[in-house]
């Protein structure tokens, strides 16, 4: 994981071209990025059925404000004072439809953060301004989680069920941390959770479920000291306010309690009997096989300090 207390990006003529070429996949033509002092001008083409021609349009974006991940830019348009107002209207839309973004009575909002969904970063807009030379960005508390989801799609967690357990209620004591967790997982899972992150999010539903079985194991007289040590110093790190991976980031504040509980239970099952183990888990199917598959995403999902840093966890339990 990357931390920075202070980051300043500059994006070129080039690197904005590019990056608009992109987000438009082929609905606008002849793109091209002009830089002013304090302004950028954009001129493309848009295919307007109704008239059935691409309509040139010069814009002029003026940066109004910038705070959290959203920038506020002024618009203005320089080339169609002599279109009929209804081709103006129907190639703008069209513009804007092709970027990131909302635009309304001549101001472009754009939220970096939903532009930047497929990255797992974190950040806080200090500042932007132009200039001829490029856009400059300025960035603070950036936080960039060298997450490696390529391939998470062929995992299938079938095992997990993502239910509260009616055995919950034999652990009143941990009950409003289990509703607390579940809840801010349902939660960053509904409010539109970045790209990157989709494939995860079926095993951090789970992470309650893993909680309630650690609470179990740690209660059953059939298992062994050694054992209920490593479930306890895993209850423990789950109900402290400290992560090893920070929860500013969406979801990914939630992969360091899934990547222990599955250690600790992989540790656990070596010293108790299978049988026991299965009984404690809330959810369907075989917990172990549920395990080995959740370890091998993991270790290719986190970074080797954090996972170095999950397993000392276990070894010296507070």
């Amino acid at each position: 994981m990357l931390r920075a207390t202070g980051v300043t990006l500059t994006l070129s003529v080039t690197d904005l071209e590019e990056a608009l070429a992109g987000f438009a996949a082929g609905a606008v033509h002849d793109l091209r990025v002009e830089l002013e002092s304090g302004a950028v001008v954009v001129r493309l083409r848009v295919p307007v059925d109704a008239v059935r021609m691409a309509v040139p349009i010069d814009l002029r974006f003026s940066v109004l404000a910038a705070a959290g991940s959203l920038v506020k830019l002024g618009v203005t348009w320089t080339n169609m004072g002599l279109l009929p107002a209804f081709v103006k209207e129907k190639a703008l839309q069209k513009a804007f439809e092709a970027l990131p973004g909302e635009y309304r009575d001549g101001i472009y909002r754009l939220d970096l953060g939903e532009a930047l969904e497929h990255v797992p970063v974190s950040f806080r807009l200090k500042g932007v301004h132009v200039d001829r030379d490029g856009i400059v960005v300025d960035l603070a508390d950036v936080m960039l989680f060298p997450i490696d989801t390529s391939g998470l799609g062929a995992v299938q967690p079938g095992a997990l069920v993502p239910v509260p357990s009616s055995e919950e209620q034999t652990i009143p004591e941990h009950q409003g941390f289990y509703q607390k967790l579940r809840e801010q997982v349902r939660r960053y899972a509904a409010a539109r959770a970045p790209q990157w992150a989709q494939p995860l999010i079926p095993w951090l539903l789970a992470v309650p479920d893993f909680f309630v079985m650690l609470v179990r194991l740690t209660r059953d007289p059939r298992v062994p000291a050694s054992a209920k040590i490593i479930a306890g110093a895993t209850v423990a790190y789950f109900v402290s306010p400290i992560d090893l991976i920070p929860d500013p980031i969406p979801l990914i504040g939630e992969i360091d309690d899934l990547g222990l509980a599955l250690l600790a239970v992989e540790q656990i099952a070596k010293i108790v009997p299978h049988h026991v183990v299965q009984e404690a888990w809330p959810g369907e199917g075989d917990v172990l096989e549920l395990v080995r598959e959740g370890t091998n995403l993991i270790t290719r999902v986190l970074p080797n300090r954090v996972l170095k840093a999950l397993k000392k966890v276990l070894e010296q339990p507070a």
